[in-house]
């Protein structure tokens, strides 16, 4: 399977077939005249515009034609095309420039990081300079004007997650994303997925540390920085399936009772952080301190003690 980024990423051929729809063209003839483009060419492009499901196409007699998707993704795509018709998208958002749109998005101010300074710097000056993004003390952000950009790019990345979870089953379930990482439910007993990036995690490997949670799913991650999964990204995923669930949060809380030996609390902080999950990891390792609840998502210490020996945890 190719990387999503390979996927995701436009050509400048898509792009300028993209504004001629946009533009009210749908007969591949006249796409094909407008853009002087060769008839294998138009093919091989509508084909990819398919598979990011932006378009459909319709046999009308001996005439096919061309249309925008009604999925939300497409829908965004095409007003953006008209809202902003003066911006020269096809320099835009093809190759590495609309990755550091994506990470843009979801590092909210903060520093750049994923790209060499050099490739982030060149890409970053030309969104600048046609006002896209905007800089300030914070760090880069996408400008607020336009927003028809930013709710395209998080649709966008919506419908390559799901598309990426339901090669592993037709009932995958998305339960959290951020950038092209995400969590997903499937059921068991599927056929354990082969393509690099997918993980089982959270509490479908409790059992690899002795604490056996029974359930019809099974959780997974996908993503393209990790290796393997560390108890600490269990205990962070368990807590992502159900933000300040008690009986999730109780579930990590044994996770990290059992594994105490072994977790780096400093790792699972710092990971925390990036979760957006840091004060709740904080106020459970305090719990397990102090034995008093300081948050609506943690158990009582009774509670939790009920649970641990039902685990047999110490």
């Amino acid at each position: 399977m190719k990387t999503p980024s390979t996927e995701y990423a436009f050509s400048k051929p898509e792009l300028q077939i993209l504004r001629e729809l946009a533009k009210g063209r749908h007969a591949l003839s006249s796409i094909e005249e407008a853009l002087s483009i060769k008839p294998s060419l138009l093919s091989y492009n509508l084909k990819k515009l398919l598979n990011k499901g932006l378009i459909k196409t319709t046999d009308q007699g001996y005439r096919k034609q061309v249309y925008f998707n009604d999925s939300k993704h497409a829908s965004l795509c095409r007003d953006l095309l008209v809202s902003y018709d003066y911006i020269d998208w096809q320099n835009i958002l093809t190759g590495k420039t609309i990755e550091i749109l994506f990470e843009t998005l979801t590092t909210s101010g903060k520093t750049l990081s994923k790209f060499p300074k050099n490739t982030r710097w060149r890409h970053l000056k030309n969104l600048k300079v046609r006002g896209i993004i905007t800089h300030n003390e914070k760090g880069y952000s996408i400008n607020p004007r336009f927003s028809i950009l930013i709710d395209f790019l998080n649709e966008y990345q919506k419908f390559f997650a799901n598309k990426l979870a339901l090669t592993i089953s037709d009932n995958s379930v998305i339960l959290w994303q951020e950038d092209m990482e995400f969590l997903f439910r499937a059921p068991k007993n599927i056929q354990p997925p082969t393509v690099k990036g997918f993980f089982k995690t959270a509490t479908s490997i409790f059992h690899n540390y002795d604490l056996p949670l029974f359930s019809e799913f099974d959780t997974y991650l996908y993503s393209t920085s990790k290796r393997s999964i560390r108890p600490e990204d269990a205990i962070l995923h368990t807590l992502l399936i159900e933000p300040n669930s008690v009986r999730y949060t109780t579930y990590a809380l044994l996770l990290i009772k059992k594994t105490e030996q072994k977790t780096d609390k400093d790792y699972l902080l710092q990971q925390a952080e990036g979760y957006g999950l840091k004060s709740q990891i904080t106020n459970m390792l305090q719990f397990l301190k102090t034995h008093k609840r300081t948050s609506e998502a943690l158990p009582t210490w009774n509670e939790f003690m009920a649970k641990a020996r039902d685990y047999k945890v110490d």
